[in-house]
């Protein structure tokens, strides 16, 4: 060790000044071990695949995004942010394959990834995966969903109170499960509350295109604002701009989903559906770093803070005291299990 060779070289020199001023100072300098040296351990490689180019959608995405940033920020990871193609499943799993190659942790999104995540994952065990809005159950895979139904029944209470007319609206993006369980437990909580209320239910398209067409959205809302309808909820993702819009120019609500959206518009956005995406994919991220990170399907629900309404400055002045108070105690009774929310659509609509 470089301070105990000093001491091989001049010892009775040392021993002098040892001697002359019996120094504490000179002492700790020649005796005591100098602090480790060690390296800190490399940050782990983390690659966020969006399922489109939507980062800016005030929604989903950038849930996905402020996430991954706040964890590059915090915990100091090493970060490479994708943009997928949701409707090309080979380019997809491409993306899935190259990614693994030099990845700890890939993170993506949606129920269209799902399928190619699945089968990259199975020739990567020592790649850790997570995948917001698909139960997967693979060991190496965790799957972060979020009881949908729950938060939506809470702002179909809010739709339900706030109408004038009694009729309602919901516009989804796809008409998939996923969709139906957001449409199944809004519907739920507007009847909950106004039990005589007509919703009316419309799905972009049937495919993933219903995602990324605000236009047609904008066409939808029109239709059923002019019908009497007086409050939209959209869970159409890039396309709910549309329904913001014409919400907007005719003076009417709409209910945002997925991140809190109330800012957008105050006094049009009558409240948002939020799901605490942001918050875990920052975890999942953590735990892969600390060595907790476990496989599986997880479920989020009201109980535990993964969905809620949003009261914020923006919206406060349109939800009366008795509106507030009426979600509060229905959020109580579905967290001590007195209403259990449905989670599939009653059919005929």
């Amino acid at each position: 060790m470089k301070n105990l060779s000093i001491l091989k070289r001049y010892p009775f020199w040392m021993l002098g000044i040892l001697l002359l001023c019996s120094c504490d100072v000179v002492q700790e300098l020649i005796l005591s071990e100098p602090p480790s040296s060690a390296a800190d351990p490399a940050p782990i490689r983390v690659t966020m695949i969006y399922p489109d180019d939507c980062i800016g959608d005030s929604g989903y995405c950038d849930t996905l995004h402020f996430g991954v940033k706040r964890a590059e920020a915090e915990l100091g990871i090493h970060l490479n942010e994708v943009i997928g193609n949701e409707s090309d499943p080979v380019l997809t799993e491409m993306l899935f394959r190259e990614a693994a190659q030099n990845s700890d942790l890939i993170i993506t999104a949606g129920f269209q990834m799902g399928a190619p995540l699945s089968r990259v994952a199975a020739d990567f065990p020592d790649v850790k995966f997570a995948i917001v809005d698909v139960p997967l159950d693979l060991p190496n895979v965790a799957g972060l969903n979020y009881k949908a139904n729950e938060g939506s029944f809470l702002v179909g209470a809010i739709a339900g109170l706030k109408s004038a007319t009694g009729q309602i609206g919901y516009i989804g993006g796809v008409d998939v499960p996923l969709l139906r369980e957001f449409e199944a437990g809004y519907v739920a909580g507007v009847h909950a509350v106004n039990p005589d209320a007509v919703v009316s239910i419309e799905y972009i398209s049937e495919d993933i295109g219903g995602f990324n067409q605000p236009d047609k959205a904008k066409e939808i809302a029109f239709t059923q604002y002019a019908s009497g309808v007086d409050v939209i909820y959209t869970a159409a993702g890039g396309s709910g701009i549309g329904v913001l819009q014409a919400a907007q120019a005719e003076g009417k609500y709409v209910i945002w989903v997925d991140s809190n959206g109330n800012h957008l518009a105050p006094g049009t956005v009558l409240t948002s559906m939020v799901k605490q995406i942001e918050n875990s994919v920052y975890s999942v991220i953590d735990e892969t770093i600390n060595g907790t990170f476990m496989g599986g399907i997880r479920y989020l629900g009201l109980a535990d803070g993964g969905v809620d309404y949003a009261l914020d400055e923006h919206n406060r002045s349109e939800l009366s005291d008795e509106i507030i108070a009426t979600v509060e105690s229905l959020k109580a009774k579905i967290i001590a299990g007195e209403i259990v929310v449905p989670n599939e659509v009653s059919l005929p609509r």
